[in-house]
């Protein structure tokens, strides 16, 4: 069974477009592979408590957000990284994820430094009435790169008219996971690869002050691995034993 994990930065609740196409492509997937073969924890803004960040670096410095206990944000990262495949979805607010969207990824931002959701596969999907989803897809994307996922679907949804686009960006987006929800490999990229490097360093560097980073990096493993391919490998190779 795969598990799919879903945050959608919205304030709409049952009437987000951005949920109405979601659930298209869920919907699509279900269809295809079967519902006993997927499982889906899917949030919106409405359906979860999750505090503004603090600024206080503490996640940073220690691994571990002082709120987590205080919202619902401990059941959702849990969820995460119990996932194989994430989906991050927002409204497009000018030229942008909605504020909602970017406080919860203010709140995961210290993964960044961890490649955290590493070996997962993901999907970005803005939805606007036209405007600004370029930008807003780019800025996810982004955000998904640094967290170790591989992207392997972007998608600008124009929600707010009848657009002869819709249903076909629904198939290519529930397409493509389903093809990974029946088997295919996940592999690394150019992207990828140049996070890892630039993390590695950066992580070598606090050797000598035993820094969160430094121990979450050295007890995983990350450390051995000489490039981004070879940490995908590594966490399929943990899977294959776990489930031995």
């Amino acid at each position: 069974m795969k598990k799919i994990f879903v945050y959608i930065g919205s304030r709409s609740g049952k009437n987000s477009t951005t949920l109405k196409y979601i659930n298209n492509v869920l919907n699509k997937i279900i269809e295809s592979v079967g519902k006993e073969n997927v499982e889906v924890d899917l949030y919106i803004t409405t359906s979860c408590k999750i505090n503004n960040c603090l600024g206080c670096n503490a996640c940073f410095y220690t691994g571990k957000c002082v709120q987590d206990n205080e919202d619902d944000m401990e059941v959702i990262k849990s969820k995460m990284l119990n996932s194989d495949i994430v989906i991050f979805a927002s409204p497009v607010y000018l030229h942008n994820v909605s504020g909602d969207m970017k406080i919860f990824i203010d709140r995961i931002s210290y993964w960044t430094h961890l490649l955290r959701l590493a070996g997962k596969i993901g999907v970005v999907v803005a939805t606007s009435s036209g405007n600004g989803l370029e930008l807003t897809t780019n800025y996810i994307h982004k955000v998904m790169i640094y967290l170790g996922i591989k992207v392997v679907g972007e998608f600008g949804v124009v929600s707010c008219l009848e657009d002869e686009n819709y249903e076909t960006q629904v198939d290519r987006c529930s397409n493509i996971l389903i093809e990974y929800i029946n088997g295919k490999k996940v592999e690394s990229d150019g992207a990828l690869e140049l996070i890892f490097k630039a993390n590695v360093i950066a992580v070598k560097n606090q050797s000598e002050y035993d820094t969160s980073e430094y121990r979450y990096w050295k007890e995983h493993g990350l450390l051995n691995c000489n490039n981004f391919k070879e940490v995908f490998d590594m966490i399929e190779n943990n899977k294959k034993h776990q489930m031995t």
